[in-house]
């Protein structure tokens, strides 16, 4: 076999396993679209704001156990900070929401693998020209 297939081959390996071993192989999301908000939405938001006195019961939740020395609860932080991500939505009429963009993720795992491939075999034919000076 020549040293060339078997650069080729590894190269090939590599391009087929860089992906996973980059961890970019798994599909999630990696873009972000906007929403706009519906009107049952909206009222729901609002419901939920009014029944939260805007946000200051979780506020309070979480300020009244750090007076007491309490250990807060991760939970009232959560509920807090989702309160307040609903107040900006509905401010802005919308939120920005994770998604799944398929040519972004062939793109990235094309690059990824071309990377590997171009990578192992720039290193095989390195270690192969130094093999066959050696030899001569």
């Amino acid at each position: 076999m020549r040293p060339s297939r078997a650069a080729l081959g590894l190269a090939i390996m590599a391009a087929i396993t860089a992906p996973f071993v980059a961890g970019t192989s798994e599909p999630q999301a990696n873009a972000q679209s906007w929403v706009v908000l519906t009107a049952a939405q909206r009222a729901e938001i609002a419901a939920k704001l009014d029944s939260s006195k805007n946000c200051r019961y979780f506020e309070t939740q979480v300020e009244a156990r750090d007076v007491l020395g309490l250990k807060v609860d991760s939970k009232d932080i959560e509920d807090a900070l989702a309160c307040h991500r609903d107040q900006d939505a509905l401010r802005d009429g919308g939120e920005m929401r994770a998604t799944f963009s398929l040519p972004r993720y062939l793109a990235i795992n094309g690059v990824v693998a071309m990377a590997g491939a171009l990578g192992v075999l720039g290193l095989t034919l390195m270690s192969g020209a130094r093999l066959w000076r050696n030899r001569a």
